[in-house]
């Protein structure tokens, strides 16, 4: 019976073992910049528990794309990042920006896991999902320790269970002619996608001041007004339900114009970000209810496509952006 190791690599696997490399090598850079401007001892702490344990898994992926003659992408390093650049984050963003790479990191892991089948890549891919929630835990508790984690807001329960009983609960329509308030599987999208996009909204406006190249630096303008207006819109469905909503702290970028990545490595970071916002408002699309939000979300992936399509053709411009792995043409 033949080991697992000595079945070839789907293209899943590879893909997936590719893209976790080069995810990796970007979060370790910006993790040690974190870690040499944190000021607060629990905010290095958590960092430098997250930068090892991203490390360990690089090294991990590393050993078996080796192993399996994938040739190593070039991913980011030293080049990418200056620890020495003057602090262009909060500690509280520190906090905040991990605890969202921690919510990505499991995600994506979990659907690497899926689409592996052999046993070691499967395990390879459960040890990186544990150690996604193992970071998201530990940021969670200094969050709340430090009284800095945001709570989605709180709702009475129903008296009772019941079903839907009629359409115009889809159209955002109570039994007396009123928009209906928001259910709470509605609620809790709305409010996970401010608070990406306060996150994504921050990092744009501390890269679109320290880029080098003018069109990174009006690209970032962009994507930050893109992040400006869906928190705005996500907030005034909250606010017309009478909820509260998680409110940006503009104090979480400083003033420094030098900077900490390089433009290659900022470009990756939105480019990511936009990937997950595609997949929350695919997804907060297919189990919102009412209609006026399904527009909502549909709008909103047509902005993030064309902003992402943007990224794309400017990294391929600069040749900052890596070719995954491909079948070669087959010669006859």
């Amino acid at each position: 019976m033949s080991s697992p190791e000595s079945v070839k690599l789907t293209s899943s696997e590879m893909a997936s073992l590719w893209s976790e490399y080069i995810g990796h090598t970007h979060n370790s850079c910006v993790l040690q910049y974190f870690i040499a401007k944190a000021e607060d001892i629990e905010v290095i702490d958590v960092s430098k528990k997250t930068f090892q344990i991203v490390e360990n898994l690089k090294e991990n992926t590393k050993q078996i794309l080796q192993s399996e003659n994938v040739p190593i992408p070039i991913g980011f390093g030293s080049q990418d990042v200056d620890v020495n650049a003057p602090r262009l984050f909060s500690d509280s963003f520190f906090l905040k920006y991990i605890k969202n790479l921690s919510r990505v990191m499991v995600v994506s892991c979990g659907l690497m896991y899926t689409l592996s089948t052999r046993k070691d890549i499967r395990e390879h891919f459960k040890n990186s999902l544990s150690k996604a929630t193992t970071v998201f835990d530990d940021v969670s508790d200094v969050l709340l320790d430090k009284g800095l984690y945001t709570r989605p807001p709180f709702i009475e329960p129903p008296k009772k269970s019941d079903f839907v009983e009629d359409k115009d609960y889809l159209n955002g329509i109570n039994l007396f002619g009123n928009q209906r308030y928001l259910n709470a599987v509605e609620i809790s999208h709305l409010y996970g996608n401010i608070e990406a996009n306060v996150i994504g909204k921050a990092l744009a406006k501390g890269f679109g001041q320290t880029a080098d190249y003018k069109e990174v630096r009006e690209f970032m303008q962009k994507s930050a007004d893109l992040s400006d207006k869906i928190i705005n819109e996500h907030t005034q469905f909250l606010t017309g339900s009478d909820l509260s909503a998680p409110m940006p702290t503009e104090t979480q970028v400083f003033s420094s114009s030098h900077p900490p990545f390089s433009d290659k490595l900022m470009m990756y970071q939105i480019t990511i970000l936009s990937a997950a916002g595609l997949s929350d408002y695919a997804t907060s699309l297919a189990t919102s209810q009412r209609n006026d939000l399904k527009r909502h979300y549909l709008d909103l992936i047509v902005d993030t496509a064309k902003l992402a399509k943007k990224a794309e053709s400017l990294m391929v411009e600069n040749k900052w952006k890596e070719q995954p792995p491909q079948q070669d043409k087959i010669k006859y």
